[in-house]
C-alpha cells in the first residue's frame, strides 16, 4: 500500500471557493426602491394662490399618476389622472377645472381657496403595474387684504395716525396762536372817542363850559337917561318897554 498522495502546490481546496462565496452573499444586498414624497409648494399658501404638490424621487418606469383627494387613494375620489403614454390629463370625480397633472406626477392648484385645505394622495403604477402612493399635506390661509402682506398693512394704519396726530396739532397751534393775537389786540386798543348824542358824554380838557343862565346878555340894551325907567334900586342896563316894542316892528317890516 503505497503513501497518501500530497495536496497540489499552489492549488486551492474546493472548500475554499465556498467560504468566498457565502462572503460575498453575506454582504450583497439586491437594490431596493426609493418611497417618494410630496411637497407642497409653498408649504402654506393664501388663498386665492397657486400652490405645486410636486412629487419627489419618482421612477422613471413609471406609467400612470392618479391623485385623490384624502389620506389614501382607496374610497377617496379621484382629482385627475396623467397617462405618459398618450401625455394626457384625465379629470376624475372631484376635478374643479383649476388641476394640472405634469409629466413627473406633479399637481398644479390654481387659485386655492379654503375649502381646498387638506391631504392629498399620489399613486403611481410603474411597467410592472406594481402601484405605490404617498400622501402631502395643502395648507391654505385667508388673505385678509389681497396683495399687502400683514406688516405693510400695520405700517400704513401706523402711518395714517401718526398723520392725522400732527396736522390735529398744527390745528391746534394755529387756533391758539390766532385767539392770542386777538386778545393781545384789543388789550393794546385805546377806548373810543364819546360822540355826541350817541352815548354818555365825557367832559374833555378842550371842551369849552356852557354859559350860565345868571352870565347871559340881554339882547335889548338902551341907556339911562332916555325916558325909560327901571326898578327903583335896580343897577346895571335898563330895558325900555317902548323901545322893545320898535325893535320888533322893525324886524316885521324887515
Amino acid at each position: 500500500m503505497g503513501p497518501p498522495s500530497a495536496a497540489p502546490r499552489g492549488g486551492h481546496r474546493p472548500w475554499q471557493g465556498l467560504l468566498i462565496t457565502a462572503s460575498l452573499l453575506t454582504f450583497w444586498h439586491p437594490p431596493t426602491t426609493v418611497q417618494f414624497t410630496i411637497e407642497a409648494l409653498p408649504s402654506s399658501a393664501a388663498e386665492g394662490k397657486d400652490v405645486l404638490l410636486l412629487a419627489c424621487n419618482i421612477s422613471e418606469t413609471i406609467q400612470a399618476y392618479y391623485w385623490h383627494k384624502g389620506k389614501t387613494a382607496e374610497g377617496s375620489p379621484l382629482i385627475a389622472g396623467y397617462i405618459t403614454d398618450i401625455q394626457a390629463n384625465i379629470p376624475g370625480a372631484a376635478y374643479s377645472g383649476r388641476e394640472t397633472v405634469y409629466p413627473n406626477g406633479s399637481l398644479l392648484f390654481q387659485n386655492i381657496t379654503l375649502e381646498d385645505a387638506g391631504s392629498y394622495t399620489l399613486r403611481t403604477i410603474n411597467a410592472s403595474y406594481d402601484s405605490d402612493q404617498a400622501t402631502g399635506q395643502l395648507h391654505v390661509h385667508q388673505n385678509n387684504v389681497p396683495g399687502l402682506p400683514v406688516g405693510a398693512v400695520a405700517g400704513i394704519v401706523t402711518g395714517v395716525l401718526v398723520g392725522v396726530a400732527l396736522v390735529a396739532a398744527l390745528v391746534c397751534f394755529l387756533l391758539l396762536s390766532r385767539t392770542g393775537s386777538i386778545q393781545r389786540d384789543l388789550r393794546e386798543q385805546p377806548p373810543p372817542a364819546s360822540t355826541p348824542g350817541h352815548g354818555p358824554s365825557h367832559r374833555s380838557t378842550f371842551s369849552a363850559p356852557l354859559p350860565s343862565p345868571r352870565t347871559a346878555t340881554p339882547i335889548y340894551e338902551v341907556s339911562v337917561g332916555h325916558g325909560c325907567s327901571g326898578p327903583a334900586g335896580s343897577r346895571g342896563p335898563r330895558i325900555c318897554p317902548h323901545q322893545h316894542l320898535a325893535e320888533l316892528r322893525f324886524r316885521k317890516m324887515q
